[in-house]
């Protein structure tokens, strides 16, 4: 969650427009900008609106993420029935093979204590829990939070602050589109939009390269499911 708020944002983009009165950009334009760049961050980059709660379980495996939520990004411990008491550790694990070593694991009895967890892009609200949950048990869960239109420019960005100069490209390059019959305008917005995409492409970079978890190598994402894993 940043801290930078909408107006900070807008304030930039009218200084580097030129249009500190807000005339030719109004400021209601530029807000609902920012709630696009937002979107367009988080599309490329889903840990920029990371957050991370006490998610408390319903009964049986299939589990929905928060209401403002857009794509899980881990689970990492259980945390009892409290929401405050860690516990277990949780592993994802491949459906595929779950399904092949216990194709009733859905229907399988019941167990407070959750071992693992299944996820598919496919269906990107939902995961699915193993054993299955009785219902008031917590884990600890990550996920994306999807991006709403801000209503007023004292909202907090929802992405992080180290992201506010891609967001402010982001806004730059729609006013500037704005003005794109005008070969200035046109070429300022394709000068903003080449800054956001690399801006972006070295955020992804350089989370790559500064992965701490790089060296644990490409098996440990499918541990088997069961007591062990």
């Amino acid at each position: 969650m940043g801290t930078i708020t909408c107006t900070e944002i807008i304030n930039k983009a009218a200084t580097q427009l030129l249009d500190t009165a807000n005339t030719r950009w109004p400021r209601t334009e530029l807000l609902g900008w920012i709630s696009d760049g937002q979107r367009q961050i988080v599309q490329m980059q889903p840990n920029a609106s990371a957050t991370t709660v006490a998610f408390p379980l319903v009964a049986g495996t299939r589990q929905t993420l928060p209401a403002n939520g857009y794509l899980l990004l881990d689970i990492y411990r259980n945390l009892g029935t409290t929401g405050t008491t860690p516990g277990r550790a949780i592993r994802i694990v491949s459906r595929t093979l779950l399904d092949a070593q216990d194709p009733d694991w859905h229907i399988a009895n019941t167990n407070p204590t959750t071992k693992n967890y299944v996820y598919d892009v496919n269906d990107k609200t939902a995961f699915y829990v193993y054993p299955p949950a009785p219902g008031g048990t917590y884990i600890e869960l990550c996920y994306a939070q999807a991006i709403t239109d801000f209503t007023q420019e004292s909202q907090t960005i929802v992405i992080e602050d180290t992201l506010q100069t891609c967001l402010l490209d982001y806004v730059l390059w729609r006013a500037c589109s704005k003005d794109a019959e005008y070969a200035p305008g046109l070429q300022l917005a394709n000068m903003y939009m080449s800054s956001f995409m690399q801006a972006m492409g070295k955020v992804q970079s350089v989370e790559t390269i500064d992965n701490v978890n790089k060296s644990l190598g490409g098996n440990n994402a499918q541990p088997m499911p069961g007591a062990n894993s």
